[in-house]
């Protein structure tokens, strides 16, 4: 029996959420005796003043029909041409109807046009409701409660029972009695094999069943012991406290969808979000605290609340949109669209327009270059000040529903150009231009640097082959002085014998002074020559010439005519004052390496020295000072002479000289 549905349905179109187009919007003053929707508008025909057209909600004398324009138009009809206004005929009745594809209803009355659209609620009851959904073996019942009325449904809307029962209607649920109902009147059964209810008792309130419990005005009791009678006050206890949701009086479910029920209507969501909202545009009425339940029940969203019963078509989901016009601007003007903007606007802007399909509110979002969705109100221009030049794309996306399915999307790709003077190209050039001057100016700042450094360079290797001309003749002078030493003693073998040794050693210089410096392995062997010459002079003393294991002799170089004088300045001041003495000499010379650089540290066991009054005598360590200062300044490594004196580490004194060289070395 689905004739219930249809019947309230009849009965209660006008209580539709509607959009009403008078006077203001340009209803004509004549009667209007006709209308017919085509193509996409909808045309009035009036007693007198020819043919209106509605179109983006106002009413305005149709362009299409001038020439009707002082008719009295009765009907239309569809001939070869289309549309044909029919100026003869006979009157028709308020109120006219007419219903476009879509479903939308134009509704024409004395005095304007009301437009109910399809995805409206339909009121079914002002008074207050609630809905059970139960299965029952292997059928699906929905028991609606409005008022003191109980109407039982099936999954297809059809009408199983009807009962009016006294008083109010508490629940119903499921019980190891069956399905009971409880009501102010007394407790009722569902008997399944009728589809009808039967009273089975009265007693007590039940105001609500919580499974294996009840809700009384007394408090909470077992169920079973309540209605077997056998109770006693003590067996009540106190009615716990429902869970409360922060914003929603009430949340039902319905097909894997939650119903929130709140001040402005209902939302619709799941665990990802809101999908869309049952409001006040949709025909609901402003919401209470209550109970608020949600039913499925064919392809119909049935929603039961403290303020009556209404229902939805296609389950409550809202029309889609089926037209979307964009209007752009730019600089405060209307413009075809953004493919050709001025250089550099000060302003560019978009307006969205859409026909109407549902009473369900537009909403709108767009987002830049693919990055976060920003929201806008359709109908209102979106407006972007002074962008900055690029490549742009746009995206816009209206719908119905907040979570945008259904709705119409839009893209857009342009671009802003800047000024010339502001354009990647003229910036290009002018950096490449900017940094050619620079360049050529730090390079030849660079050259005038090289070819001061290389006179310095220059002037310095001058310098070193001054210093080490003085040094050759102060060694030579000294080992003249020592052969001449033998003869006035009369000692011609060790005269022959220190010449000779004298001539490997000078042999050894003359190579080294083709360069400037010796690989660790000669300078190691002149200095043992050296030391063998001084012991054949002077007489016995240790001498030890050692290398690092972790330093290979021929891998690093140091610079000629620098260890030498060192030695022999050890040999003077320390050796020959003990030997004088008859003491034991001992010097040791090793080369080590400290870092990248090598380090030749000469010590003996003579008398010592203080260093400051010493190198500021000594014209060798002068010398030798100066060379470590010019190589210095060339090489640009560490050139230093560092004197330690021992004090009572050695006896006597004795003395520690250590030279630090860089250069670069072979490995």
């Amino acid at each position: 029996m689905k004739w219930f549905p249809r019947i309230l349905l009849l009965f209660l179109v006008p209580a539709l959420q509607a959009q009403d187009l008078g006077r203001a919007q340009g209803f004509p003053a004549d009667p209007v005796i006709s209308a017919v929707y085509d193509g996409d508008r909808l045309y009035l025909g009036t007693q007198g003043s020819g043919v209106y057209e509605m179109l983006d909600g106002f009413i305005r004398p149709s362009t299409r029909f001038k020439k009707f324009k002082r008719s009295s138009i009765f009907s239309f009809s569809v001939g070869d041409s289309g549309l044909v206004p029919e100026v003869q005929g006979d009157l028709q009745a308020y109120p006219l109807e007419v219903t476009n594809n879509y479903g939308t209803k134009y509704i024409i009355t004395a005095d304007g046009v009301q437009i109910v659209y399809s995805d409206a609620a339909i009121q079914i009851s002002d008074k207050a409701s609630g809905i059970w959904r139960m299965t029952l073996g292997f059928e699906r019942l929905n028991f609606l409660r409005i008022g003191s009325e109980l109407v039982t449904l099936d999954v297809t809307e059809d009408e199983l029972d009807r009962l009016n029962f006294k008083g109010l209607i508490f629940d119903l649920g499921p019980t190891d009695y069956g399905l009971l109902l409880s009501t102010e009147g007394g407790y009722y059964q569902w008997n399944q094999a009728e589809s009808t209810w039967k009273k089975v008792g009265s007693g007590m309130p039940i105001f609500a069943f919580d499974g294996a419990k009840a809700r009384t005005p007394l408090g909470h009791i077992t169920l079973n012991k309540l209605l077997d009678g056998q109770w006693t006050l003590d067996d009540f206890e106190p009615i716990p406290e429902r869970q409360s949701h922060p914003k929603y009086y009430d949340v039902d479910t319905a097909d894997e969808l939650y119903y929130g029920a709140y001040a402005d209507g209902i939302d619709v969501f799941n665990e990802d979000g809101i999908h869309y909202s049952l409001g006040m545009a949709r025909g609901l009425p402003a919401f209470r605290p209550g109970n608020y339940d949600v039913a499925i029940i064919g392809n119909n969203l049935w929603v039961a609340t403290p303020m009556g019963l209404w229902k939805f078509d296609n389950k409550g989901v809202p029309n889609s949109l089926r037209h979307l016009h964009i209007d752009f601007t730019a600089n405060g003007l209307t413009i075809p669209s953004f493919e050709d903007l001025e250089v550099e606007p000060t302003s560019i802007g978009f307006t969205t327009t859409h026909k109407k399909s549902s009473s369900a509110p537009i909403h709108g979002r767009y987002r830049i270059n693919s990055d976060s969705w920003n929201t806008f109100t359709p109908g209102e221009p979106v407006l972007f000040v002074r962008p900055a030049p690029g490549n742009y794309t746009l995206d816009i996306q209206t719908s119905h529903r907040l979570d945008f399915e259904q709705g119409i999307n839009a893209h857009f790709e342009y671009s802003i150009s800047a000024r010339w003077y502001k354009s990647p190209l003229f910036w290009s050039i002018a950096i490449i231009m900017i940094a050619s001057g620079i360049w050529y100016r730090q390079r030849k700042a660079k050259i005038q640097i090289q070819e001061k450094l290389q006179l310095q360079e220059r002037l310095a290797d001058a310098e070193l082959a001054s210093k080490r001309l003085q040094m050759n003749p102060h060694f030579l002078f000294n080992a003249l002085d020592a052969i001449s030493n033998f003869i006035f003693k009369n000692q011609p073998k060790d005269a022959v014998q220190y010449m000779g040794k004298l001539t490997k050693m000078m042999r050894l210089t003359l190579d080294s002074s083709r360069s400037t410096s010796l690989v660790v392995a000669d300078e190691k062997e002149l200095i043992e020559k050296y030391l063998d010459l001084c012991i054949l002079r002077y007489g016995r003393f240790n001498a030890e010439v050692e290398v690092d294991d972790d330093l290979d002799p021929y891998d690093y170089h140091i610079p000629t005519m620098l260890v030498q004088p060192l030695v022999e300045n050890a040999v003077q001041h320390a050796m020959r004052p003990l030997l004088a003495e008859g003491k034991e000499g001992i010097i040791r010379v090793q080369f080590s390496l400290e870092a990248s650089s090598v380090q030749i540290t000469i010590t003996d066991n003579g008398p010592g020295f203080d260093p400051a009054r010493k190198a500021s005598k000594s014209h060798g360590l002068a010398i030798i000072e100066e060379r470590l200062h010019l190589l210095s300044k060339k090489y640009g490594g560490e050139f230093s002479l560092h004197y330690n004196r021992l004090g009572a580490k050695h006896s006597p004194d004795g003395m520690q000289v250590s030279l630090i060289v860089t250069m670069e070395n072979d490995g």
